[in-house]
């Protein structure tokens, strides 16, 4: 096994929550892990036998070995036949052997070794052969799956299995596959004809997913998005073109319009798209909208506020610059690292 898969590995097994012992499991592989006797194929086998009769258990005992001591003759062994097997993927999805943060963080580096682990994830969680578009119930560990791909580098070899999800009935898969596939697939005219779909979460994360694009016609598909009657759809297309550095549209004028919209949603979100923007040149309005009656709006100018400052102080920049900062210059920082609101949806 190669040095980098066997860290993550023992890294993964040692950061996980493991159950109370299984005695039986446990003193059968800590007999095998401890002998030096047997011939490693023999070893191996025996092994494979007991993975193969308790995967779950197996895992459980691995990670309490390895949290002991991991200088144990029959570790690498072990190791090895964890990697091969479906329960190591498996639990990635189990919130109850690692925090989704802890997961996500895991699978990046997972991912640097399989390159297919998006597939492979998505497959555990909505496996073809039983899933059904019109009947599948989405259970959490599905619904942790799409999480944990969303934060992976996206790649074109993904877009078969979220094309599939895109016919989900249920909104959540539907509006997370449709996020992904944007990104993965860097084709604004799909954006675009998404953009009739009925359901707006999946307009909004459409949009949202050529944030990072460089195709020219992005920004006509951005521009067609900002007429959406929805905030959400709105604010994600006025971020693209700012994003995109587009000069051809008054970004400010329009979050400005949203700000003294009646929803008070509306006017959360465009004090969110402010602070995702990171221009001081909002700082006026932003003090504006912390005198608003609703508290959600209060908190975004605060939040964008505070984020502003710290970009400015950072980069050494005055509070109220007399001209503009270019959005292709302000807004390269915060482009990878940009979370979704959930206040905002």
């Amino acid at each position: 096994m190669e040095t980098p898969i066997q860290e993550l590995l023992s890294d993964f097994l040692h950061e996980s929550t493991v159950n109370v012992a299984d005695h039986e499991v446990d003193a059968w592989l800590n007999r095998l892990i401890d002998d030096t006797v047997s011939s490693p194929a023999v070893l191996t086998r025996d092994m494979r036998r007991l993975l193969e009769k308790d995967p779950n258990g197996f895992l459980q005992v691995a990670c309490r070995i390895l949290k002991g001591c991991s200088e144990r003759p029959g570790v690498a062994s072990m190791l090895d036949l964890l990697w091969s097997s479906p329960v190591l993927l498996a639990s990635l999805l189990d919130p109850l052997m690692l925090p989704l943060p802890t997961a996500i963080a895991f699978a990046k580096r997972w991912a640097e070794l399989d390159a297919t682990l998006d597939i492979k994830l998505l497959e555990i969680a909505f496996p073809s052969r039983k899933w059904d578009a019109e009947t599948v119930a989405v259970e959490a560990g599905s619904k942790r799956a799409l999480e944990i791909v969303c934060k992976l580098p996206p790649s074109s070899h993904v877009l078969p299995p979220l094309a599939r999800l895109l016919r989900s009935p249920d909104h959540y898969v539907r509006s997370k596959a449709a996020l992904m596939y944007a990104r993965a697939s860097d084709d604004p005219e799909w954006v675009r004809k998404t953009l009739a779909d009925t359901d707006v979460r999946v307009r909004a994360n459409a949009v949202e997913g050529l944030w990072g694009t460089k195709a020219a016609s992005a920004a006509d598909v951005f521009k067609e998005a900002t007429l959406d009657p929805d905030h959400r759809v709105q604010v994600n297309a006025l971020l693209g073109l700012h994003y995109l550095g587009d000069t051809t549209f008054d970004v400010k004028s329009a979050l400005e319009k949203m700000t003294t919209s009646p929803q008070p949603f509306a006017r959360a979100a465009a004090a969110f798209a402010m602070g995702r923007m990171m221009n001081a040149i909002y700082v006026p309005v932003l003090e504006t909208l912390l005198k608003d009656q609703e508290q959600q709006v209060r908190r975004q100018a605060l939040q964008a506020l505070i984020a502003i400052c710290r970009c400015n102080r950072r980069d050494g920049a005055p509070s109220h610059p007399t001209e503009p900062v270019p959005a292709s210059e302000s807004g390269h920082r915060e482009r990878d690292s940009t979370r979704r609101n959930d206040d905002l949806m």
